[in-house]
């Protein structure tokens, strides 16, 4: 088993020539990789899966079949954690038996779930990745993925950048995006791949945030529902959620010392998403998300 740490970011193919360019100058390049991976969701007609907030995927890579299973983990803002599994299988349909028994709950009938497991959709994509060394000794692999999510005859393209940790202090994750954000047109990739799968399965709409509630995790996480919100609505009423979830946040930092200098910018932004919607692919804003990412991931 292993945590999965991580950092997401949105990032056009025509980005992907810069990010190569600044590679040399974020760390000791270790290694470097170009694969294609052919990645199959998986779950019950009934979502069991998704309802213990599970995620079931097998990967075909190199030639070679992996299966993973991600369980229930955590959200810093745009960091995430989960704890993984990952086991050689012989083919895309993933041996639920072949993970470790202490992973499922109690009452989990393994077999049956193996015997309803139905494939919901595909994330394909090429990555081109690369394993620095920090000056510190940690390890940070950078993974540029672009492809598409297909569910049906449904599709959504795909173009993101990872951070994720591999070994050593996470606080390396934070500077390094910080350094990106400065280079590169980056903005906060809130959702996983797998939760836009389920998404573009369903052919849901998504939800409005009803109140941002009074910590800055909770702030954060109604403004990320009301940003995808308008990016897949374009309403207007997206953008009062926002700024509703930034002003908060802006009260909510004004009380934290270490955060206190952010307060001034979250609440300029509150106004400023109410007359331009690019505010969502600005630098103060990334920014600005990420310095609370990092705040709530230490305090965590």
């Amino acid at each position: 088993m292993s945590t999965e740490l991580e950092l997401k970011y949105l990032l056009p193919a025509t980005g992907l020539r810069s990010l190569v360019q600044l590679i040399p100058q974020l760390g000791e390049l270790q290694h470097s990789e170009h694969n294609a991976l052919l990645n199959a969701y998986f779950d019950t007609a009934d979502n069991w899966f998704r309802r213990h907030d599970m995620g079931l995927r097998s990967r075909l890579k190199q030639g070679r079949y992996e299966q993973t299973i991600k369980l229930a983990g955590s959200q810093h803002g745009a960091m995430q954690m989960r704890p993984e599994y990952n086991v050689p299988c012989e083919g895309v349909v993933p041996k639920l038996d072949a993970f470790p028994a202490e992973i499922w709950p109690a009452q989990a009938d393994v077999p049956q779930l193996q015997q309803q497991l139905t494939e919901l959709f595909r994330t394909d994509f090429v990555r081109q990745s690369w394993l620095l060394r920090c000056v510190d000794g940690s390890e940070v692999e950078l993974a540029y993925d672009q492809g598409e999510i297909r569910a049906g005859s449904h599709s959504q393209p795909i173009a993101e950048l990872e951070l994720e940790l591999i070994k050593g202090n996470a606080l390396q994750l934070f500077a390094l995006a910080k350094t990106l954000l400065q280079q590169l047109p980056l903005r906060t990739g809130w959702q996983s791949k797998a939760a836009r799968g389920y998404g573009l399965r369903a052919q849901q709409t998504l939800v409005l945030p009803q109140h941002s509630g009074n910590t800055v995790l909770a702030q954060i996480r109604a403004l990320q529902q009301a940003e995808a919100c308008y990016g897949q609505t374009q309403q207007a009423t997206a953008l009062n959620m926002a700024s509703q979830a930034l002003a908060a946040l802006a009260l909510s930092l004004s009380e934290q010392a270490q955060l206190q200098h952010f307060s001034t910018e979250a609440a300029a932004l509150a106004s400023a998403v109410l007359q331009d919607d690019k505010v969502f692919g600005w630098r103060r804003y990334n920014e600005l998300l990420l310095a609370v990412s990092e705040y709530l991931y230490q305090s965590a």
